[in-house]
């Protein structure tokens, strides 16, 4: 069942009041996109972001409308893009450790999780791949088979694991490949969590200025307004000229 308007208000609401990073987790909770024992804060970044595809189709409709700038002759391309082709599968429950070999190391690491973008969020500076693993490393051994910390190991291996554990957690990144008409390609990320919180807030500036206008023109409270049907608010506001 579709959340009601009152309900979107107070999910974008709790939303604002968290850091950006905690907005994506906050959406999940208050709009039921996650079971009562599960912590969203622990689920894998893939895990989260295949939620709020989700979430953004049942919202807002199956399609995204962007625009991409194309770095060739910097014109801007207008893009369609279908959620349901893009969204990743949901997967529940824990996720399991993987184990990477790269350049003769050998990793045990966990797969990236939202907990692990809040922490890096509050780095100051700049956050590099290395900052990433430095968490997510359990165990690491070198060709020779001695233990190895994550900042010992070299830049080209840094770079495997990451591309490695993101490969193992679909959705974790969502890649387009656009084509601009001057006939450059080009390959840019979808971040789901920016696309469902701005169309949110839009979709909140408009709500409140219907409720503004409709009390404005009969004099009803917001709690009423916000109970009628768009197609009611809808009416109303042309009734009235708006």
């Amino acid at each position: 069942m579709a959340p009601t308007a009152a309900i979107l208000l107070r999910a974008w609401e709790s939303g604002a009041a968290a850091a950006p990073p905690d907005r994506a987790t906050a959406l999940l909770h208050s709009l039921g996109a996650v079971g009562a024992g599960v912590r969203a804060d622990e689920l894998t970044v893939g895990q989260c972001d295949a939620r709020l595809f989700e979430l953004r189709r049942a919202l807002f409709g199956e399609t995204l409308e962007a625009l991409a700038t194309c770095p060739a002759c910097q014109a801007e391309v207008d893009v369609t893009l279908a959620l349901g082709e893009l969204q990743p599968p949901i997967r529940e429950g824990p996720v399991a450790p993987l184990t990477v070999q790269a350049d003769g190391y050998t990793l045990v690491c966990r797969i990236p999780r939202n907990e692990d973008l809040r922490a890096l969020a509050r780095h100051t500076g700049e956050v590099t791949l290395l900052d990433l693993l430095e968490r997510c490393v359990l165990e690491a051994s070198s060709p020779g088979g001695s233990p190895v910390a994550p900042h010992e190991l070299p830049a080209a291996t840094v770079e495997a694991i990451a591309e490695a554990l993101a490969e193992s957690d679909p959705g974790a990144q969502t890649a387009l490949r656009i084509r601009c008409p001057c006939g450059s390609e080009w390959v840019d990320e979808l971040d789901i969590r920016s696309v469902l919180w701005s169309d949110l807030t839009e979709w909140v500036g408009r709500m409140l200025t219907e409720v503004h206008q409709l009390a404005r023109a009969y004099g009803w409270s917001e709690a009423d307004i916000l109970e009628m049907s768009g197609w009611r608010r809808r009416w109303y506001l042309e009734a009235a000229g708006w």
